[in-house]
């Protein structure tokens, strides 16, 4: 009677932990997937361009245009509409004017969208009463989102300046505008000039 009490104490005991590390897994799968807008911010700039010697800009048409069709949730035109009035009103914190006939700087955006797969192990005890785990790889498939901002020199036609992010736009319609303007404001967080 006494190995059974210790068996089934055990078994207890491994229940417990599984049920925890189940937990843990599904919270950490749970934060991978929401907590995608918070990695950092890469950017780069041209050091040779002076930032200062530049006053006007324009927006770039073309990036008005949606282009990832296949993800209407994630790239749609009330989505590109908030990111480049956000990109406009940061340009113009930093003291540039818009202008459309001979604008120096031509600042724009890309949505980036690609169908990435993770894969975990998920371990279980079947019952109570036995010992062994059963082990099932799960595999779930979700789609990444990158906002790129730049500026390029309207003359050269080059980029003196990128910025991006892993994002996710699939939101509600009260709850993007707020969120475009964070994650854009995060990005000219390291334009070279405030």
């Amino acid at each position: 009677m006494k190995n059974f009490m210790i068996i089934n104490e055990t078994s207890i005991i491994n229940s417990n932990i599984m049920k925890t590390l189940k937990i843990i897994a599904i919270f950490a799968l749970f934060l991978f997937f929401n907590c995608a807008s918070t990695e950092d911010v890469l950017s780069d700039f041209d050091d040779t361009a002076n930032f200062d010697d530049y006053s006007t800009f324009v927006i770039c048409i073309d990036d008005l245009f949606v282009e990832n069709t296949q993800y209407p949730n994630y790239d749609n035109n009330a989505v590109r509409s908030l990111i480049a009035d956000e990109v406009e009103s940061q340009m113009i914190k930093r003291g540039y004017k818009t202008n459309v006939v001979e604008p120096q700087l031509q600042a724009g955006f890309q949505l980036i969208l690609e169908k990435k797969e993770v894969t975990f192990t998920n371990c279980e005890i079947q019952d109570e009463y036995n010992y062994w785990e059963k082990c099932t790889i799960n595999t779930e498939v979700y789609t990444e989102e990158t906002l790129v901002i730049y500026v390029s020199d309207f003359s050269k036609n080059q980029i003196i300046w990128q910025a991006s992010v892993t994002c996710d736009m699939n939101r509600s319609k009260a709850r993007l505008p707020g969120y475009v303007n964070e994650l854009v404001g995060q990005l000219f967080t390291e334009y070279p000039i405030n």
